[in-house]
């Protein structure tokens, strides 16, 4: 079975988009997994949303199977767990083409980072990390 994961989503519009903008448009697999909004920016240059949270197994496993991620999603290596309680991750970006509607698409990239939990000290710091509204994770 699969561990909790920190799953961490940054999306950026295209300017002036109206639609596409929720978490369940983008990715309906994270739709009820209980990830929060922690940053939001829109200027005249375009808009960006970023949502985070801690999944279980299963879900983050359906996130994955869905999104053709690569094994190292599945189970980083080793190499990359942290000793300290920071939490492994690795990193991808998708461009906006994923989410086209009629030859257009509201997403300039997605890009998604997945952070392995191992025990309750990393737990517990992407808990906080989610809370507090930090983005990205150490």
């Amino acid at each position: 079975m699969v561990d909790k994961r920190y799953i961490v989503i940054r999306v950026a519009y295209e300017p002036n988009s109206v639609y596409g903008r929720s978490l369940g448009w983008i990715a309906p697999e994270l739709k009820d997994a209980g990830l929060t909004l922690i940053e939001e920016h829109a200027d005249e240059c375009g808009a960006s949303r970023t949502w985070a949270g801690v999944v279980d197994g299963a879900t983050s496993q359906r996130f994955a199977d869905a999104w053709h991620l690569p094994d190292e999603f599945h189970e980083p290596a080793a190499a990359n767990l942290a000793e300290d309680g920071h939490i492994a991750r690795v990193r991808r970006t998708f461009d906006g083409m994923n989410w086209e509607v009629d030859g257009e698409s509201p997403i300039v990239y997605v890009s998604v980072e997945i952070g392995v939990i191992r025990n309750r000290l990393q737990l517990e710091h992407a808990r906080r990390t989610s809370r507090a509204g930090v983005h990205g994770v150490s």
